[in-house]
């Protein structure tokens, strides 16, 4: 790390909030939709203002597509919301524990739905059972004003999205699609580096491994940019199957550097050292192409330049490949193989790369009526469907004990209780571990109140007008507009400007009523902490996905390559596919996540190794015995593969399978090869393959032991 990444890196650790231009543009820019807001809703002499306010940074996005997204999707489930909160005071307003139960299953349908989408629809569904809930239990109390609370409601919110949106539209606006080009230019420069450090060994490998935490984050942010950029542009919209796939193009390229700086570091095969002198001036002319096209800015927007480079360097290590492949009778099978799988390797990294640009030029450039490919699906995961079912019933248990507490206590705050410890339910939607943005949330949503108290007692009594008011606001406002654009601080600026502007009094008639304001800052966080309570006691995770995940690669999908029931490509997407749909799950500082992450990419490429093998069984040079041997080993490997992922006795599968694989690397080891002949061509790369399958028993064997259903 250079001195002013160092710099950098103590600047953002001493003060971790973004103050680049962009971010303060997003700051005043979120304060003015949410003060016009405020405006309208004064305008409108809507009962509760600040709600308009409240929303304007529950939506807050940088982007014009997220904010877009995000509001489409939260309109919808207002709207729905409304709608259905009317139909359950219509029906069982005269039954207080009647509409509790109602609403209280009614919000569980939300987060089971909720659960099983992903990004802004399930935001919207989640929106849907809270509105359904404020005007449900707020209509309860005044049923003859049933439809006026909710018209307030409803109109509150929908002013604040409609504001936030046109800010985000009119104001110096920033589009998903150029922030997503941006990102994939900037991943894919990442990469180029990530990748040059894998062929030059030079790094350490505790370096390495943060590396590729930081890499894995880039390619999270990347999805989750991806996923909103498709609200923007209709050519987005038809190729958003192009643009997924650009995302597990980046996965595997992080997987398969992975594995070459791993065995660059352990290779220490008999006659490794001629295979490795030959072999490192072809690696040292990749790694310094790549390094070359990640330090050039223009080498992007020039992707036919940068393909023909990427191609080219390609061409060279097959050269090499070749050269490797004339050792033969001169050094052992397995340093040959290694040689060439470590070619073979870099190989695939430079083509992963290559169709990274392929997947941009199709996705970000190809007409909107133009054909798309059809996307590989993973099929239904029921461990999907328990999960959501789980967040379902904690929301539904959470609700039902604050709305217990309210009806037992009659205590007349104790709708915001509820109302504020549903809305940390939605942390725990999709998340593996919601207490910690949960517990961020809490605190800044305090803070912010506290914020609110010091504003109404010191400050309001000597405005006058709303210019004034809005000059205070905006003060306010903009540091937190600050930390919600921080990527990092996001849910904590957004606690600070939403709750110190809802908290604050801006009522038509401002009357400063400390004793209320106490009561429902009192009550709004101990329904907080009492849904966290809940979080924490009742853990909901994604260890039965990641469970049906393992159990489907080891048990299905390798063994019908073995077979040849599949093509390899797809069965490697299709694991890709699941890992991917898991992967913002993933706590990389935590060795089970970690394994999991590697052993899924590590059995992406196996598919593809096993493919090979199949290949070179069918390939007429390869000698009979040989091929005979393939076959064999093929068919046992795929029995000792679904034996494994039963799970009866884990160890003695893996023993079975390993020695499976074992013995034919002897058989293949034991073979007379002569120089430059097809058939030694065959049966090293046959070698190599096999070299790689008996790596994963070394380098993926905790993903092997554990099913990942469990703790």
């Amino acid at each position: 790390m250079s001195v002013a990444e160092v710099a950098g890196e103590a600047r953002r650790l001493a003060f971790p909030v973004d103050l680049g231009w962009r971010n303060v543009v997003f700051s005043v820019r979120t304060a003015l939709a949410a003060i016009v807001a405020l405006a309208i809703a004064f305008w409108f002499e809507l009962s509760d203002p600040q709600w308009a306010t409240l929303t304007v940074y529950l939506l807050a996005q940088p982007t014009v597509g997220a904010a877009v997204a995000k509001g489409a999707w939260r309109t919808v489930g207002t709207v729905f919301g409304g709608l259905t909160g009317l139909v359950l005071v219509a029906w069982f307003s005269q039954a207080a524990e009647l509409l509790v139960a109602a609403t209280v299953l009614v919000v569980g349908a939300s987060f089971y739905a909720g659960a099983r989408l992903r990004n802004y629809a399930s935001y919207g569904t989640l929106l849907a059972g809270y509105t359904a809930l404020l005007v449900s239990y707020e209509g309860s109390s005044d049923p003859l004003n049933a439809w006026s609370i909710a018209a307030d409601r409803v109109l509150e919110i929908l002013i604040g999205i409609a504001c936030v949106t046109a800010a985000s539209t009119i104001v110096m606006p920033r589009y998903a699609g150029d922030a997503l080009r941006a990102a994939l230019s900037r991943t894919f420069t990442s990469l180029a580096t990530y990748a040059a450090t894998a062929f030059r060994l030079a790094t350490p490998p505790a370096a390495f491994a943060a590396m590729r935490r930081r890499m894995i984050a880039e390619v999270v942010s990347f999805d989750a940019l991806r996923s909103y950029a498709v609200f923007e542009a209709p050519e987005m919209r038809v190729d958003a199957w192009a643009l997924r796939r650009t995302v597990r193009e980046f996965l595997v390229v992080l997987s398969v550097a992975r594995g070459l700086y791993v065995r660059l570091d352990d290779f220490r095969e008999a006659g490794s050292q001629m295979v490795l002198e030959r072999i490192r001036p072809t690696l040292d002319a990749a790694a310094g192409r790549l390094e070359r096209i990640a330090a050039d800015p223009s080498s992007w927007s020039d992707r036919r330049r940068l393909r023909r480079h990427l191609l080219d360097q390609r061409l060279a290590l097959r050269d090499a490949e070749r050269k490797i492949e004339d050792m033969a009778g001169s050094v052992p099978v397995n340093a040959l193989a290694n040689g060439l799988l470590i070619l073979r390797r870099s190989g695939d990294v430079l083509h992963e790369l290559s169709m990274v640009v392929v997947a941009e030029s199709a996705s970000l450039r190809r007409a909107p009526s133009a054909p798309t490919g059809q996307p590989v699906r993973p099929r239904p995961d029921p461990g999907d469907r328990k999960e959501a079912l789980l967040i379902a019933l904690r929301a539904m248990t959470a609700l039902s004990l604050l709305s217990a507490f309210w009806l037992a206590t009659a205590w007349n705050m104790g709708f915001t209780a509820v109302s504020g410890g549903s809305i940390m339910l939605f942390f725990a939607v999709n998340q593996d571990n919601p207490q910690a943005g949960a517990r961020a949330f809490l605190i800044w949503s305090a803070v912010g109140i506290l914020v609110a108290y010091a504003v109404m007692i010191f400050v309001f009594p000597y405005l006058e007008g709303y210019g004034s008011l809005a000059l205070v606001l905006m003060l306010v406002l903009i540091p937190a507009g600050l930390m919600a654009g921080t990527p990092s601080r996001a849910w904590a600026g957004i606690a600070l400007g939403g709750f110190t502007i809802s908290q604050i009094g801006t009522a038509n008639v401002f009357v400063p009523n400390e004793l209320a304001l106490v009561n429902s800052a009192a009550a709004l966080l101990l329904g907080m902490v009492g849904c966290l309570a809940v979080l924490t006691v009742f853990p909901v995770t994604s260890r039965v996905r990641r469970g049906q995940s393992w159990a489907r690669t080891i048990g299905v999908h390798l063994p019908t390559v073995a077979r040849g029931h599949a093509m390899p490509r797809q069965a490697a997407d299709r694991i890709v596919s699941m890992l991917a749909s898991l992967l913002p799950r993933l706590a990389l500082d935590r060795q089970s996540d970690d394994d999991f992450l590697t052993g899924t990419l590590g059995a992406a490429s196996a598919a593809l190794e096993l493919g090979r093998l199949r290949d070179a069984a069918a390939d007429p040079a390869m000698p009979m015995e040989a091929a005979r041997t393939l076959e064999r080993f093929l068919d046992r490997f795929a029995g000792s593969l679904e034996r494994l992922a039963l799970g009866r006795d884990r160890q003695s599968a893996i023993a079975e399978a390993e020695a499976i694989v074992a013995d034919a690397r002897a058989a293949f080891a034991g073979l007379t090869l002569a120089p430059g002949t097809p058939a030694t061509r065959a049966v090293l790369r046959a070698a190599a393959s096999l070299r790689f399958i008996a790596d994963r028993f070394i380098r993926d064997r905790a993903y092997l032991e554990r099913s990942f259903a469990g703790n």
